[in-house]
């Protein structure tokens, strides 16, 4: 889940270098996209895809063996391993209900099944989809709701306990786009597998979306706990606490410097604390990890129109334009910009963009109905007002092109009494 931030900030006096930007050039030719993100990765389980076949339990493992790796890496890494959430843990309660609840199958496959099944149906646990609750699984077991990471904790922390090595995957580019206040939430999405090759099979919870021609790359438990952590830096900035976002960022750095995702969220963290010049270098840590990273150039856009560079800004948005990008909030910024400058056929084109891409928003149809009215279309204008309409009617420019109308209106009518 990633976040774009929208408020303005007190930045300081430095002006950043242009080596960097001549780099982002060089390498990319294109270049990704922006978004003062906070990134952290979502995903919610039920069963689908998958061979046929079902794997033998002979291969079952003890949990206690990838706690101990994994607890091994983290203390090679510099942390004290009490002093790290490890968000798989079961509790002795946890286990005796898997113990009640869930009988060991023939094979690996059928004991997840019944698992799986357990923990969604209304005689289970019967758990419930929240979006943007990284919990732990202990947490998840308490309160019966999850988002996607925080159920694959649970999922895979209780299969290994079943004795079934269940592993952490993540599907590349398959991010959704919403907004959270002052912030735009871009979620990715983390899974559970099972198995390899014509044995793999995947589990899922909950309506996930665009994962069609997604493929899913198994990640580390390592780069799971950072996920988590940089989830719960997410969380923490949504709710306004930069410092504490930023403790919880900067362990997920540490845990995997290779993860993007990570790096993003302790610039945003570092940013709403009014430390640009490290948010700067931490979204820049973040382009030399991934050139292609869409999440680290919005970010970069944002502290250059801070600064009121409007140059490298645009440059930015130009540069992130000529990829195939599915951010709705960059084809607005690219509209907004385009219709200021009332360079009209180019700022329709963005707002069409936006709505195609981001066509369950209100406010890209609010936008292409301010677009065209100032276009002189009005009646195009009321269609996408009320589509905008029926999807959010307070949207901010819901409601201002509502108003917009209304003066077109009304100044209709002083002219027809003249």
């Amino acid at each position: 889940m990633f976040e774009n931030e929208n408020r303005n900030l007190v930045t300081s006096s430095a002006q950043p270098g242009r080596n960097w930007w001549h780099r982002a050039r060089a390498r990319d030719g294109y270049g990704s996209i922006w978004i003062d993100a906070i990134a952290a990765t979502l995903s919610m389980l039920l069963i689908v895809g998958a061979s046929t076949s079902s794997a033998a339990g002979a291969g079952r493992v003890d949990s206690l063996e990838f706690r101990s790796m994994l607890a091994a890496q983290v203390e090679a890494l510099g942390f004290e391993p009490a002093e790290v959430t490890f968000p798989d843990s079961l509790t002795e309660e946890m286990k005796g209900w898997l113990e009640d609840n869930v009988r060991r199958g023939l094979s690996d496959r059928e004991t997840i099944d019944r698992l799986l099944n357990a923990l969604i149906t209304p005689d289970g646990l019967g758990l419930v989809y929240l979006p943007g609750y990284t919990a732990t699984a202990e947490e998840v077991f308490e309160s019966g709701q999850a988002n996607c990471l925080a159920f694959t904790h649970l999922l895979v922390g209780m299969s290994r306990e079943l004795g079934v090595p269940a592993y952490y995957v993540n599907y590349e580019l398959a991010e959704q786009f919403r907004r959270s206040g002052d912030l735009i939430v871009v979620s990715g999405h983390v899974s559970a597998g099972y198995g390899s090759g014509a044995d793999r099979y995947l589990l899922e919870f909950g309506a996930v979306v665009n994962l069609d021609g997604r493929r899913p790359r198994r990640i580390s438990d390592v780069n799971a706990l950072a996920r988590y952590y940089s989830n719960r830096a997410a969380e923490q900035l949504r709710a306004g606490e930069a410092e504490e976002a930023f403790s919880w960022a900067e362990v997920s750095t540490r845990l995997d410097p290779s993860m993007v995702e990570g790096w993003s969220n302790l610039g945003v963290a570092l940013r709403r604390s009014g430390r640009v010049d490290e948010a700067e270098r931490a979204y820049l840590r973040a382009t030399e990890i991934d050139p292609y990273y869409h999440v680290a150039y919005h970010n970069l856009f944002a502290l250059m129109r801070l600064r009121g560079d409007r140059e490298a800004a645009r440059e930015i948005l130009d540069l992130m334009d000529r990829r195939d990008n599915r951010n709705p909030f960059l084809y607005l910024e690219l509209g907004d910009q385009s219709l200021a400058s009332q360079r009209m056929d180019e700022a329709g084109r963005f707002y069409k963009r936006a709505s195609k891409v981001g066509e369950e928003l209100a406010e890209t149809w609010a936008a292409r109905g301010s677009w065209a009215l100032a276009s002189g279309k009005s009646k195009k204008a009321r269609r996408w007002l009320q589509r905008a309409q029926s999807l959010a009617p307070d949207e901010p420019r819901t409601v201002e092109l509502e108003q917009q109308l209304l003066e077109f209106q009304a100044s209709l009518d002083i002219e027809s009494q003249g």
